[in-house]
């Protein structure tokens, strides 16, 4: 196998800016998401749209690396991801309607989605040594920096009225990596020369148009439950038998762009779930928290992103601390029971909030644990997850692609569903705040905005029990 000569520090300096990317995005526009609706003077709904159809075109990018890397080589290909990021950037930047800025989407989607799965396969361009956890740390330290800054990026660029600002600085990283990309990555696809793989269209198609309106009909689903709900119900199932349909047919090429063979060993189906949960319950605190903060307690936007950054600040540290103990006690069990007893902590905590207290020690201090449980159980997955895969880097590979495939609808339906419960227990808990009379002096409405945020938060700390005691007793990981 061909490991190319990089100069160490550019490769990690490659491996961090792509991930960071990748997490400064979500953290920015998830918590930007309602200033966002407003600039392009887009629905909920529209919304909620446009993130199926992002994580439809993020789904197919993120299935075809392997392939498009094998035929182009890294430099072009992350060349041409690159160029495809930076021009969506440039028009989601000067977008003031829906449609503009949904073109600009689908190109960061097509471009840029898959950036944390080639940060991830950057690291195995470093030959197998104890080495290779420098391209681990650069790769975490990235996700962990990338979550804490978004907040804050988003609501000083918003509050600065630079709401485009925040697709501009995604593009100063983005020209960073390309720059980076140019001058050292190899021109061949070193570590991918393997088993080969080709795109088969048909295949394609049924992957990216099942994931794309299977999606759109769960969110849908959320939105209008009360409604045309047999619509909905029809769109899930079309999409969910387009994706059924997908993986009959793909089980049987000769060179699939999938090997989905991976879903074979218990360790990685295992790990693939605690992924995507942690990418759902992103979605879900992402969306929940602003909203609890802002309204309910009465913080501005910008105050709110501070606040959220300073605790999400201990994600570094909590990186470092995984980091460090997985050297000497690597076992699984540990990390995922203190990762879910986090989040359990977390949604006690804001199930309970007092809006009398003061916003820095009643919130920051605890949205430290929100950003100690992603990173705990995404590095233990990480770790731990992908280890019947080592041997093969083009199915380990298959085995990253399809683990982050799966973490854009897990992101869109955390936001999705976080926003429709939030509006029904909101709708809830103000009628009958009306009835009761409650507490006048304060208005009926920021009332039942705390109760909706506070039942959310209360879901995700049972969601936190169940998820420790099941991890407690796992095998999958042994």
């Amino acid at each position: 196998m061909n490991f190319p000569a990089i100069p160490r520090p550019a490769l990690l300096a490659a491996i961090f800016a792509l991930n960071f990317i990748e997490f400064l995005q979500t953290g920015m526009l998830v918590f930007a998401a309602a200033p966002s609706m407003g600039h392009i003077g887009a629905s909920p709904e529209e919304y909620a749209a446009l993130s199926a159809l992002y994580a439809a075109v993020a789904v197919l990018a993120i299935s075809q690396v392997t392939v498009l890397v094998q035929r182009l080589g890294w430099r072009s290909y992350l060349l041409a991801s690159l160029l495809c990021f930076l021009l969506g950037a440039w028009l989601s930047a000067g977008a003031d309607r829906v449609p503009v800025f949904a073109l600009g989407r689908i190109l960061m989607a097509a471009g840029g989605a898959a950036f944390m799965t080639v940060s991830r396969m950057l690291v195995n361009l470093i030959p197998p040594s104890p080495q290779r956890l420098q391209g681990i740390a650069a790769f975490g330290s990235a996700l962990a920096l990338g979550i804490a800054l978004g907040p804050w990026a988003a609501a000083e660029l918003v509050g600065r009225e630079a709401w485009g600002g925040m697709f501009l600085v995604l593009a100063l990283v983005a020209l960073g990596a390309a720059a980076l990309a140019a001058r050292w990555l190899p021109a061949g696809a070193d570590t991918l020369d393997g088993s080969p793989t080709r795109l088969h269209t048909l295949d394609a198609a049924l992957l990216a148009g099942g994931a794309g309106l299977a999606l759109f009909g769960a969110q849908r689903l959320a939105y209008d439950w009360h409604g045309e709900r047999a619509h909905a119900l029809f769109l899930l199932a079309l999409g969910l038998a387009m994706l059924l349909a997908f993986g009959l047919l793909h089980t049987r090429r000769r060179a699939p762009f999938l090997h989905l063979e991976v879903l074979g060993s218990r360790r990685y189906r295992a790990g693939l779930a605690i992924f995507s949960l942690c990418y759902l319950v992103l979605g879900a605190v992402s969306t929940a928290l602003p909203q609890l903060v802002q309204r309910a307690l009465g913080v501005g936007f910008e105050a709110a992103g501070r606040l959220q950054s300073a605790g999400m600040a201990v994600s570094f540290l909590a990186f470092w601390a995984v980091l460090a103990t997985v050297r000497v006690r690597p076992h699984a069990t540990k990390f995922y029971v203190v990762a879910f007893l986090m989040l359990a902590l977390l949604g006690w905590h804001f199930s309970h909030l007092d809006p009398r207290g003061h916003a820095w020690d009643g919130v920051t201090w605890w949205i430290g644990l929100f950003g100690g449980f992603l990173v705990v159980a995404m590095a233990a997955t990480a770790v731990h997850g992908f280890k019947d895969f080592q041997a093969n880097n083009v199915v380990f590979s298959h085995a990253q692609q399809l683990k982050n495939m799966l973490s854009q609808p897990a992101l869109a339906l955390g936001v999705g569903a976080t926003n429709e419960l939030l509006q029904e227990r909101g709708a809830l808990h103000g009628a009958r705040l009306a009835e009761a009379a409650l507490d006048p002096a304060a208005p009926v409405t920021q009332q039942a905005a705390l109760l909706a945020g506070m039942d959310v938060f209360w879901v995700l700390m049972w969601v936190g029990l169940a998820g420790a005691a099941l991890l407690l007793r796992q095998r999958a990981f042994d």
